[in-house]
């Protein structure tokens, strides 16, 4: 009953409220100006809420408010350390007053005033030491500095590597070497986006004396050391210049750190710098394996050209593996690739080389767009393939012309020759060739042989494993199998692949004098 609000029969009045509280709240007002003063600080502090809200409006309105959200925070700080406000600020409204120092940076930045901005950035580190604020959220804050001044690169990064520098400076004082070494990588990130490969590197070794003990690795420090050397790959990826002895120096660094939390991306460049070592040495089953990591984790961490290059460099190993090993197409996040036209080459390449489909893999050959390492490796691959087309050719003859075998492959006679002798060499083919009259004889057998004919091939097989044993124990930059082919000229020339030209082996049979004039492969 609305009868009830009001006179209760005790004198109070038809507002709801009695008297004597009344006079109770009028009792109370010497508590008052204390509790109104420390709500008001609060309030204006938490004004930064209403900034985040003009942000995208009018900067410059942002920029005033959270000004006031600073200064706020600062009178307060400045009167509760001199006992003149009694009530404490929450911790949350605190990390308020660093976040609009943060914005505030960030303004100043996109207007182009890098002066103003450094001095902001500056009082954000007044912050590291105080117990309000959690140590993600101060490196969150001066992390998100570095950010909104990558983000102005645009301008040239003389325009903001101060910023990187005040923060270098500061974290030093402070001894926060965790953080120091994250700013670094960023400067050094934002070099290598700017094609300044240079310092980017310098800024690395920078980084890299301080995780040396005794001019040796720290290995108690694995993850510095995996990003150290993942991002330097990194570099010399987009220059080009990974050679040989770059790639054993990676590996012999890196294969015995483990760290404590695997990074997809560092493990990614490492694992890819591994598979371009083994592949170089001619080792492809431990080649596959570790381009076949790097793929996956580039596809965990989002990077699809790096992923597409690793897809790539997987199917190559993969056929040139003397084992059989798992088709790399089997894998599931390789079917995000099927629509993609430099894996679907590639997978042209590999499905015409296992069905010895010459055609084909002519038609796969002309459409891949090699970079410089499979430029470097695929002509083995194109020589393996001739190896089992010719076993496969030959198998319902007792004697082949080698010129049959020749316009069949779409390569020189003399080419053939020197895979025939490869062949017979590796008793892959038992049967004898006929220079004179160009004929490859399978009639007569190694049994069928004078005993110095066998004398004299077994010689020619224990000097050839020789060379093999040799060759696989060092770095073989050239491909996999070169064996006898090490006196040879070049076996192929000047292939076109998509835009491309393809420079391949143009194989001369040293006995026959050397090589005639190249052609195309097909």
């Amino acid at each position: 009953d609305e009868a009830d609000w009001g006179d209760d029969g005790d004198g109070g009045d038809d507002d709801g409220w009695d008297n004597n509280e009344d006079d109770q709240w009028n009792n109370q007002d010497d508590e008052v100006p204390e509790m109104d003063e420390e709500d008001s600080y609060v309030a204006k502090i938490q004004i930064y809420y209403n900034a985040e809200d003009k942000r995208k409006e009018d900067q410059k309105e942002a920029l005033e408010l959270y000004r006031q959200c600073v200064s706020a925070y600062e009178e307060w700080k400045s009167k509760y350390d001199s006992k003149e406000v009694q009530e404490e600020v929450d911790d949350d409204t605190i990390t308020l007053a660093m976040k609009a120092l943060v914005a505030e940076t960030g303004i100043l930045l996109n207007m182009g005033n890098e002066k103003d901005a450094l001095l902001v950035y500056d009082r954000v580190f007044s912050f590291a030491n105080d117990p309000a604020i959690s140590e993600s959220d101060f490196r969150s804050a001066v992390l998100g500095v570095l950010t909104a001044a990558a983000d102005q690169r645009k301008r040239g990064v003389e325009a903001i590597i101060g910023v990187f520098d005040k923060a270098l400076q500061k974290l030093e004082e402070l001894g926060n070497q965790s953080l120091m070494d994250e700013t670094s990588f960023r400067l050094c990130t934002l070099y290598s986006q700017e094609g300044d490969l240079k310092n980017a590197e310098q800024v690395l070794e920078r980084v890299h004396k301080k995780c040396r003990k005794n001019g040796e690795d720290d290995l108690s420090k694995p993850d510095q050391l995996t990003e150290i050397y993942a991002r330097l790959a990194q570099i010399r990826f987009e220059s080009k210049s990974e050679d040989d002895s770059f790639l054993q120096h990676v590996y012999r660094k890196t294969r015995m750190l483990t760290t404590n939390v695997m990074d997809p991306k560092n493990d990614s460049i490492i694992k890819e710098c591994w598979g371009k070592k083994f592949g170089n040495e001619g080792h492809w089953e431990a080649a596959f394996g570790h381009f076949l990591t790097a793929f996956k984790n580039y596809q965990t961490i989002g990077n699809n050209d790096s992923a597409r290059r690793s897809l790539q460099y997987t199917v190559m190993a993969n056929m040139l593996c003397d084992s059989t090993t798992e088709n790399p197409f089997d894998q599931q996040e390789a079917r995000a690739f099927d629509n993609d036209l430099d894996i679907k080459a590639i997978k042209d390449l590999r499905n015409a080389y296992e069905k010895c489909d010459v055609s084909r893999f002519k038609a796969a050959v002309e459409a891949i767009r090699p970079d410089w390492y499979m430029s470097k490796h695929l002509h083995a691959v194109v020589r393996d393939f001739h190896e089992r087309a010719i076993c496969d050719l030959i198998i319902p003859y007792q004697r082949v012309r080698v010129e049959f075998l020749s316009s069949s492959l779409g390569v020189r006679k003399e080419a053939v020759l020197d895979i025939l002798i490869q062949l017979i060499l590796d008793g892959r083919v038992n049967g004898r060739i006929n220079e004179v009259e160009g004929i490859l004889d399978l009639r007569q057998g190694r049994n069928t042989l004078s005993q110095l004919e066998k004398a004299k091939y077994r010689a020619l097989s224990s000097w050839a494993y020789s060379i093999e044993s040799a060759r696989k124990s060092m770095p073989q930059p050239e491909g996999r199998r070169t064996g006898l082919g090490a006196m040879r000229e070049q076996e192929f020339s000047d292939i076109q692949m998509g835009g491309a030209t393809f420079d391949m082996m143009n194989v001369g049979s040293s006995h026959l004098g050397g090589a005639g004039p190249g052609r195309t492969l097909f």
